[in-house]
């Protein structure tokens, strides 16, 4: 008997054919007509908040209220974001006169962002409607087509999302959702796909990296925290155990961002203690035994600041390894849509949302232009060309109290370089 490969399995394959046909079309599509699907898609959502968050809160067991507040509301901030901002995002950039080295004159350059072609998202089964539905989101606003690897028991909610894109306008084809096996998501990855964006333990990030290897394709990781919280000892206390109690029970737990340990100051650390909810408090000095303990850490999500003094936490927040830092709250500030979310060290590398999120889902495609007729760097380089180059490399980066003799040896090495091709010639 004869095992079939992932490329083998028509189906699969077949929709992976018409996803890449489609989105070669797609990506010629402007981005102002792009973002009209992510616009009637933001309405229909409107419209049907309810049914999704009753939706997703019979996937997730959680009450739909929640679901309505940390999952539909912020993903239809996110659309609205995209609409307003991709097309900024997205510009082409053009490169003159400013800032190019003089020695490159006549070169122009044009920067434009590219679709990668076929993006594979591998969702969380969490927060199953709001992440890796953003994610597909800004990966079509790019003109990729998406493959849609669901959670286990999630795979009805990305169904209906893709029914809902298509009700808005979207070719069905630019979206396929896989099962929800991993094996769907191995054999997408060996079909080969452009780029992966998982959202996931630490662990199964290690894994799914372990397939990419042998393919070298690129990767968001968008992977589990350790994410501490840190007191200092003018900080509102209530407002402390508020945000405890919220991180703890948000989603059940079940949040890539909720507080893990704290970080009390000396003096303060036996009231933080009563107040937090069993998570295990440890005492710092001051400033900066603070940033040894959370730099320590192997992940590196997210960190919360608390403080009366909003420069103090600034300032502390600057400081830290992480992806980023919250003063004075935790979790909820990252559901603004400008943000760019990700983490560092075991937490995982890139970003999702924001235009970070966005630049994510494409690659820089640069066209350089050269005027004029003379290339000097087409001649041979020869012993008397050397002076050339370090006189002016002295007169353009050196102290400036050595330019205007570098300045004189650039003007002797160029002519003793014009003697010698006369000579030549």
């Amino acid at each position: 008997m004869t095992m079939k490969t992932a490329s083998d399995r028509l189906p699969e394959r077949a929709g992976v054919v018409a996803a890449r046909a489609a989105q070669v079309r797609w990506a010629e599509v402007a981005v102002g007509r792009r973002l009209r699907v992510v616009r009637a898609f933001r309405g229909l959502l409107a419209e049907r908040c309810d049914e999704w968050a009753e939706l997703t809160a019979d996937v997730c067991g959680r009450p739909a209220a929640e679901k309505l507040a940390s999952e539909v509301l912020p993903l239809a901030d996110a659309c609205k974001w995209l609409e307003r901002n991709a097309g900024a995002v997205l510009k082409p950039k053009r490169h003159g006169v400013r800032g190019r080295p003089l020695w490159l004159q006549g070169v122009r350059m044009e920067i434009r962002r590219r679709a990668l072609g076929l993006v594979l998202v591998i969702g969380p089964g969490n927060y199953p409607l709001f992440l890796p539905c953003v994610q597909v989101l800004q990966a079509l606003a790019a003109g990729n087509a998406v493959l849609l690897k669901p959670a286990p028991g999630t795979r009805r909610i990305a169904l209906e999302f893709h029914a809902m894109l298509v009700e808005a306008g979207l070719d069905p084809s630019l979206l396929a959702v896989l099962e929800e096996r991993v094996e769907d998501a191995r054999d997408a990855i060996g079909g080969g796909v452009d780029k992966v964006v998982f959202t996931g333990s630490s662990e199964n990030g290690r894994d799914v990296m372990s397939y990419l290897a042998g393919t070298n394709t690129p990767a968001v990781m968008e992977l589990s925290g350790d994410d501490p919280v840190v007191v200092f000892d003018d900080a509102d206390l209530g407002l402390v155990a508020g945000a405890l109690r919220f991180g703890l029970r948000l989603n059940g737990g079940e949040t890539c961002m909720v507080p893990r340990r704290v970080f009390a100051q000396e003096g303060i650390a036996r009231r933080v203690r009563e107040v937090a909810g069993g998570l295990p408090v440890e005492e710092f000095r001051d400033e900066d035994s603070a940033h040894a303990l959370v730099n320590a850490l192997a992940m590196g999500l997210g960190v919360s600041v608390f403080t009366g003094t909003e420069a103090r936490g600034r300032a502390f927040a600057r400081e830290v390894r992480s992806g980023f830092a919250v003063v004075n709250d935790v979790i909820a500030p990252t559901a603004d849509p400008r943000m760019p979310f990700g983490g560092i060290k075991g937490s995982g590398f890139g970003s999702t949302r924001g235009a970070e999120g966005l630049l994510e889902m494409t690659h820089p495609h640069v066209v350089v232009v050269r005027g004029g007729r003379r290339r000097w760097h087409f001649d041979d380089l020869e012993a008397v060309h050397q002076p050339l180059f370090s006189s002016y490399i002295r007169a353009v980066h050196g102290g400036s109290g050595r330019r205007l003799r570098a300045l004189v040896d650039l003007a002797k090495a160029a002519l003793r370089v014009q003697q010698h091709k006369t000579r030549k010639s």
